[in-house]
């Protein structure tokens, strides 16, 4: 299939400044419903936990800034930035922040957005 010029790219503004975390408790937001995909972004304080839960859409977890330890499946992984994982959908994670910390979680959900809905400051679609 030959490519094309026709779609859509979404540049972002630099996601690491965007949110700070709440006082007791990570701040997530989502900031875009993309197609194919939905984005979201969870902001830190070190210490904070995001207690055991699962996604109903597989995805990708990447550090951004900072340190986080993610258990999986009883084992614990060191994540940092340049070192995503992939989770398939319902599996039971939890996150907690070594540092201050964002990490971006890209839901790949397959669904179609058109135009892509988006949540935060500085997107822009081209």
């Amino acid at each position: 299939m030959a490519g094309t010029h026709e779609g859509t790219a979404l540049v972002f503004p630099q996601l690491t400044e965007a949110f700070e975390p709440f006082d007791n408790k990570p701040h997530a937001q989502k900031i875009v419903d993309a197609t194919g995909a939905n984005l979201v972004i969870l902001e830190f304080a070190q210490g904070q936990v995001w207690r055991e839960h699962h996604s109903v859409h597989p995805v990708i977890v990447q550090v951004l800034k900072g340190r986080v330890e993610f258990t999986v499946k009883d084992e614990i992984i060191d994540l940092v930035p340049g070192t995503p994982i992939h989770l398939t959908s319902h599996l039971l994670h939890e996150v907690r922040a070594m540092e201050p910390s964002t990490v971006m979680v890209t839901m790949l959900t397959g669904e179609t957005y058109d135009p892509a809905k988006t949540n935060v400051e500085g997107i822009r679609s081209i």
